[in-house]
């Protein structure tokens, strides 16, 4: 809910959403042992809890979000609030990467007499994995003259891939001394087609890039350099490596792990890169002013940061990064998923009387959506 101004309710899709969570409940309920534990997944998933609820209270169900929550006064805007409220407090546990998410989900329950317990548990990377795969392609790096800033991200209007493109302008503008060093490069995963949206981003985005390396290009060079495609790891790896900066620019983000990833990358190799960092990721909670974090909603900051990190000496570099990896730790995802699973089955909350949990009826309600299956 970055740019809520997107935002529109079908009540056509509402019931498709309904009727892909009534399907998840039902195959849950046919696998799931007896006190079984059940983990789930983000918001697309948000109505499960209160279908499992009416068909198997013996469960233990919780929820780790990983995209921004809410806050609560957008969540009340929903026509559907009400129903989603009531099945997220069907929850026994429900998880978050920052507190921020956590204190909003708690808002939203504020009201409930047997809210879920939660938890705050930030995801990490694999940092041997990582560092082991960066040293061994360091040696292939072959670094170039000028400055190279990376953008690696789903093509996603969520990611202010566009704003990049406008900030780069204005740097280019202001900074005549940069023209013909500096060099940023967007690696974009395309989205699947047909979502409007992202179709539109994508049209602005190519529309904008074109228009900026014409009036910059000089000599061979260009300002931007532009991927519409999905990499190997290796290859982003690669690209992790030959980056002076890494520039994250989400107007929201739950994480953020290809931050992680690139700190992870030049720590591994004695680097000396500079992370640029929304202030809207979650990432951003963890990582703090170790980054030079940048406001994605403002293009004069956006361009600002950048040129603050292309300006950064050596010794600011590497004492920024020795923070970020003093920061980011060494959980492991493994690790991560393991204390989740047991923060589920420790969970204590008084038992669930059978086929007792209201069912919704609001406005937008089909009428004993959540009653149980019949069962033969």
């Amino acid at each position: 809910m970055s740019q809520p101004e997107r935002l529109r309710f079908n009540p056509l899709t509402w019931e498709q959403y309904r009727t892909v969570n009534r399907r998840f409940a039902e195959r849950i309920d046919d696998e799931a042992p007896r006190g079984g534990t059940v983990w789930l997944h983000d918001y697309n998933l948000w109505l499960v809890p209160g279908i499992l609820r009416r068909t198997r209270p013996d469960l233990r169900v919780g929820l780790f979000h990983h995209t921004p929550f809410p806050p609560p006064e957008m969540f009340a805007v929903l026509p559907t609030a009400d129903e989603i409220r009531a099945s997220l407090n069907c929850l026994d546990w429900a998880g978050f990467h920052t507190t921020t998410f956590a204190e909003r989900f708690r808002s939203v329950l504020a009201d409930s007499p047997r809210p879920p317990r939660i938890g705050v548990h930030p995801l990490g990377v694999d940092h041997d994995a990582i560092g082991a795969l960066a040293r061994d392609r360091a040696p292939c790096i072959r670094r170039q003259d000028g400055h190279l800033v990376l953008s690696v991200e789903r093509l996603d209007y969520t990611k202010a891939p566009v704003e990049k493109i406008e900030a780069v302008a204005m740097l280019l503008a202001r900074r005549p001394e940069l023209r013909g060093r500096l060099r940023v490069r967007l690696i974009c995963a395309p989205p699947e087609p047909g979502i409007t949206a992202y179709d539109s981003t994508r049209r602005e985005l190519e529309r904008r890039i074109v228009e900026v390396n014409r009036a910059w290009a000089e000599d061979g060079w260009q300002p931007i350099d532009y991927l519409p495609r999905s990499l190997s790891f290796t290859e982003v790896v690669d690209n992790y490596l030959a980056a002076d900066i890494f520039w994250v620019t989400s107007f929201q983000d739950g994480m953020n792990l290809t931050a992680k990833e690139y700190v992870a990358v030049q720590a591994a190799v004695g680097g000396l890169g500079v992370l640029v960092l929304s202030q809207h990721t979650g990432a951003a909670e963890e990582l703090g002013t170790a980054a030079v974090l940048t406001d994605p909603y403002s293009l004069e900051d956006l361009t600002d940061r950048l040129a603050l990190a292309l300006s950064l000496t050596t010794a600011e570099r590497r004492t920024r990064l020795a923070d970020l990896t003093h920061r980011l730790g060494h959980r492991h995802p493994t690790t991560w998923a393991a204390e989740i699973i047991s923060a589920i089955q420790e969970t204590e909350r008084p038992p669930w009387p059978s086929r007792q949990v209201p069912v919704h009826s609001g406005g937008h309600d089909s009428g004993g959506w959540y009653a149980a299956r019949n069962r033969s």
